[in-house]
C-alpha cells in the first residue's frame, strides 16, 4: 500500500515539475537537417541519419506502378484507372512524379478522401446517437465544409477559427456557420428529461474533444481532479470549458449571405400578405392542439427546467435559454407531435386549408439552406463552476503552455481559437503535422496521435517533427505543401521489401526507424469505393445530403448512424462516431473474409464488373490481363496470368467468379 502511495506521489511531483520539462510543451526547435550528400529531401536526411546511427539503410525505391497506386490511394482514396496508369508510365519521367502529385492535390476527390481523417477525429455522424439515433438532416453541411477546406487548402488557423468560433467571425460567409457545426456533433437524447445533466455532458464532451483534436492532449482526466501525469489542473479543464459555456444550439439559421436573406424576405412578404387569411384560419384551428401539446411536453420536466422555459427570453441566461431550447425540441420530436390525435373533422378542415394555401406556392420563395449550428447567447452568460468546490471559473488557457493575459476582455471562443492556432503554441503545429504524417505512413512520428502528454509516446524523430512543423508554418500552414514535402522523399517512396528485413526486424521490430514502407490495407471506404470504380458504377457526384448504402456514391456520402454498426463499412473498421478517433483499428477478422467471400454487396460488384469487361468483346487473354491490371494497378506476372487462364478455361469458372476472386486478392485489398 505504501509503495502505491509513494508511486502516486512521485507521479504527481513529476507532473508538476513544469512545462519546460516535457518535450511537447517546449518551443519548436529550429534545427537544420543533417548534411548528407546525395539526398535532396530534408525528410530523407533526418531519417537516414538515424538509420546510419544503427548501421541501417533505406529499402530500394518501389516500382513506378506501385508508387502510382500508392499515391492515388493515399491522396484520393481509390486506385488509378488503366488510362491514368498508362499516362503516367508513358510521360516524360523528368518531373512526372511532381506533376502527378500536383494533379491529385487539385482533384476534388482529394478533399473527399482526407475529410475522413478529420471526421473521425471530431466524431462526425449523421445521427443523434443513444436509443432513437435520429437522422440529422442538415449536419452534412459540416461534412461538406471539411471536404471544401481540404480542397481549397485553407490555412489551418483559419480552419480552427471557423470551427470553434465561426459565429463570431466578421464577414458574410455562410461557411462560417457550417463550420460551427463542429459544436453540434455530440450525442443528443431526443426524450431526455434530465436536460441539465444532458447539457453538462454535451459541454464536457466538447471540451474533451477540443483538447484531443486541436491540442493532442487528453484533458478529460482533469475533469474530476488535477491530472495525475500531465501539467493540467482541474481548474485548467474548467477554464477551457468556460469558453463553450455560453453556447446555444441553433436550428433557425441558414447558410446564406445577407443579400440572399434580403431577397428571400422580400418575396416572403408577398406570400405572407397573399395568404394572411388562410394562415390565420390554420393557426386558430391548431391553437388548442398546440396548447395541449405544449402543456404536456413542459409538464414532463423538473420544475426548475419548467421555470427556465416560462422565463422571458430577455431575462434568461445562456444556460436557461439552452434548457428552454431542449424542452421546445421535444414539442415536435416526442410523442408523435401535436397533431397526432387530431379530431377527424378538424383533420379534414386542416387538409382543405393546406390545399388552399398550396395554390399560392408560386409566390413562395425557395427555402434558404438550413444549417445545424451554434452561436453564443446574446444575453447574460451562465457561470462555469467547478463541481463540489463551488468555485467560479473564467475562460482561460492551459496554464502549462500560456497565461491568460493574452485573452483580452472578450474571453470568447475566438480568443481560444486564436491561441490554439498561434504559431507560438508548441502543441498545435506538432499535432497537425503528426496527423498528416500518420495518414501517409500508417503511424505518426508520435504514435499516440491525440496524446502528446506523459502517458503518450515520445516522437521517434523529434528533430524531423519540429522541422516539418516549422516548414508547415513557413509555407502558410498549407497542408498540400506538407504532402508535397513528404511524397517527394525516398522515405515515402521506399519498397515494402528490404534485403536486410530479417535482421532489421530483430533490431527494430516496430519499424519506427522507417527503413521500409509498411503494407497497409485499404480503408473501409477505400475497399467499397475501389470496387465501385472497377464495376463502373461509382457516381461522380460531390457533396449534398447523405445517401443509403446501396446508392453507388463514395462511402463518404453514405449516412453514418451511430447505433447501426452492422454494415459493410463497419466490418472494415469504420468508426461509429461515438468518440474522437485519432487512428482506426486495422483488424483482420473472419467477418471481413466472410463479407468479401459471401456478402451480397461484393458479389453484386463482381457481377457488374464482369458485365463491364465482357462488353468489350475482346479475347479471353485480353480480358484476363485487363481485369488483373485494373484490380492491381500492374500487369500480371507470367505465373499469375497462367493461373488465371487455367481458372477460366479448365475450372468452369465464370467471369463473375474470376472478378470475385480478384476483389478478394491481397493485391487489391492492400497498399504495397
Amino acid at each position: 500500500m505504501l509503495r502505491v502511495i509513494h508511486l502516486t506521489l512521485l507521479c504527481l511531483l513529476v507532473s508538476r515539475a513544469g512545462a519546460e520539462s516535457w518535450w511537447a510543451f517546449r518551443p519548436l526547435k529550429q534545427g537544420s537537417p543533417p548534411n548528407l550528400p546525395g539526398l535532396k529531401s530534408p525528410v530523407d536526411q533526418f531519417v537516414l541519419s538515424r538509420l546510419r546511427d544503427q548501421g541501417m539503410t533505406f529499402a530500394p525505391k518501389a516500382s513506378r506502378e506501385t508508387l502510382l497506386r500508392r499515391v492515388f490511394v493515399t491522396l484520393v482514396g481509390m486506385p488509378p484507372t488503366l488510362e491514368e496508369v498508362e499516362d503516367f508510365l508513358g510521360a516524360n519521367p523528368e518531373g512526372a512524379w511532381e506533376r502527378q502529385i500536383d494533379a491529385l492535390l487539385e482533384d476534388p476527390r482529394y478533399g473527399e478522401h482526407w475529410a475522413t481523417m478529420w471526421l473521425d477525429l471530431v466524431r462526425y455522424s449523421d445521427s443523434d446517437g443513444w436509443n432513437q439515433d435520429a437522422y440529422r438532416p442538415h449536419i452534412w453541411r459540416y461534412r461538406d465544409y471539411v471536404v471544401n477546406a481540404f480542397n481549397d487548402d485553407k490555412p489551418y488557423p483559419e480552419v480552427v477559427r471557423e470551427q470553434l468560433a465561426g459565429d463570431e467571425l466578421d464577414g458574410d460567409d455562410p461557411e462560417h456557420l457550417e463550420a460551427a457545426g463542429y459544436l453540434r456533433l455530440g450525442i443528443y437524447e431526443y426524450n431526455q428529461r434530465d436536460v441539465r445533466n444532458l447539457w453538462n455532458d454535451v459541454l464536457n464532451e466538447i471540451t474533451d474533444t477540443t483538447g484531443d483534436v486541436f491540442l493532442g492532449m487528453s484533458v478529460a482526466c482533469a475533469r474530476c481532479h488535477d491530472h495525475k501525469f500531465d501539467d493540467i489542473t482541474q481548474k485548467d479543464y474548467f477554464k477551457l470549458r468556460a469558453f463553450f459555456e455560453p453556447i446555444i444550439w441553433r436550428d433557425d439559421l441558414t447558410a446564406s449571405t445577407a443579400n440572399e436573406k434580403e431577397r428571400y424576405a422580400q418575396q416572403m412578404r408577398k406570400w405572407e400578405a397573399a395568404t394572411k387569411a388562410i394562415r390565420e384560419e390554420i393557426a386558430d384551428l391548431l391553437k388548442p392542439y398546440h396548447e395541449r401539446k405544449w402543456k404536456s411536453t413542459v409538464d414532463k420536466f423538473p420544475l426548475d427546467i419548467q421555470a427556465c422555459f416560462h422565463k422571458p427570453v430577455d431575462e434568461r441566461d445562456s444556460l436557461e435559454h439552452q434548457m428552454a431550447y431542449l424542452v421546445a425540441r421535444q414539442f415536435e420530436e416526442e410523442g408523435g407531435g401535436p397533431l397526432k390525435n387530431m379530431k377527424k373533422e378538424d383533420e379534414a378542415t386542416y387538409e382543405s386549408l393546406k390545399k388552399s394555401l398550396a395554390t399560392y406556392d408560386k409566390l413562395k420563395p425557395k427555402p434558404l439552406p438550413p444549417v445545424m449550428t451554434a452561436t453564443a447567447f446574446d444575453g447574460t452568460h451562465s457561470p462555469t463552476v467547478i463541481p463540489e468546490k463551488s468555485e467560479m471559473v473564467s475562460p482561460g488557457f492551459l496554464s502549462a503552455i500560456a497565461d491568460d493575459s493574452s485573452i483580452g476582455s472578450q474571453k470568447s471562443r475566438l480568443s481560444l481559437a486564436k491561441w490554439i492556432a498561434d504559431p507560438n503554441n508548441p502543441l498545435t503545429t506538432r499535432v497537425l503535422v503528426n496527423r498528416i504524417w500518420q495518414q501517409h505512413f500508417g503511424e505518426g512520428l508520435v504514435s499516440t496521435a491525440s496524446d502528446f502528454g506523459r502517458k503518450g509516446q515520445r516522437a521517434s524523430h523529434p528533430e524531423l517533427l519540429d522541422w516539418l512543423a516549422h516548414e508547415f508554418v513557413r509555407n502558410g500552414w498549407s497542408i498540400k505543401q506538407l504532402h508535397r514535402i513528404i511524397l517527394r522523399s525516398w522515405t515515402w517512396q521506399q519498397s515494402t521489401s528490404h534485403p536486410e528485413a530479417r535482421d532489421y526486424q530483430k533490431r527494430d521490430p516496430e519499424e519506427k526507424l522507417l527503413w521500409r514502407a509498411r503494407v497497409r490495407r485499404l480503408s473501409a471506404e477505400g475497399v467499397r469505393d475501389s470496387m465501385l470504380v472497377l464495376s463502373g458504377e461509382l457516381l461522380d457526384e460531390v457533396g449534398g445530403p447523405g445517401v443509403d448504402e446501396d446508392v453507388p456514391r463514395r462511402a463518404l456520402y453514405v449516412k453514418r448512424f451511430r447505433n447501426d454498426n452492422d454494415t459493410f463499412l463497419h466490418a472494415f473498421d469504420m468508426t461509429p462516431g461515438l468518440k474522437s478517433t485519432p487512428q482506426r483499428n486495422e483488424t483482420t477478422t473472419p467477418t471481413q473474409a466472410l463479407t468479401m467471400i459471401n456478402g451480397d454487396y461484393v458479389m453484386e460488384r463482381a457481377k457488374a464488373w464482369s458485365r463491364r469487361l465482357q462488353d468489350d468483346e475482346r479475347s479471353e487473354h485480353w480480358l484476363v490481363r485487363e481485369a488483373m491490371h485494373q484490380a492491381w494497378g500492374r500487369k500480371p506476372l507470367p505465373d499469375e496470368f497462367h493461373s488465371a487462364m487455367t481458372f477460366i478455361e479448365t475450372s468452369q469458372g465464370s467471369w463473375t467468379d474470376f472478378c470475385h476472386v480478384l476483389l478478394n486478392s491481397n493485391e487489391f485489398l492492400y497498399i504495397h
